[in-house]
């Protein structure tokens, strides 16, 4: 995933409303479900839940608090 999709994607993780996550980043609620979509996609996952299980499992954001 890109870079910007990884940002976009530890925000969700975090439990950061896509509003919040557009604000902060400077970017259209458009530009942020585009990089959620995208990497959903490469990661072959459909939904939040699936996601955090993901990111849980393969420990990605643990050395980034």
């Amino acid at each position: 995933i890109s870079d910007a999709e990884r940002r976009v994607l530890k925000m969700i993780y975090n439990n950061e409303s896509k509003d919040d996550i557009a604000d902060k980043l400077c970017i259209s609620i458009h530009t942020v479900n585009n990089h959620i979509r995208n990497a959903y996609n490469r990661l072959g996952i459909h939904e939040k839940a699936e996601f955090i299980a993901y990111a849980d499992r393969h420990n990605l954001f643990r050395d980034e608090e």
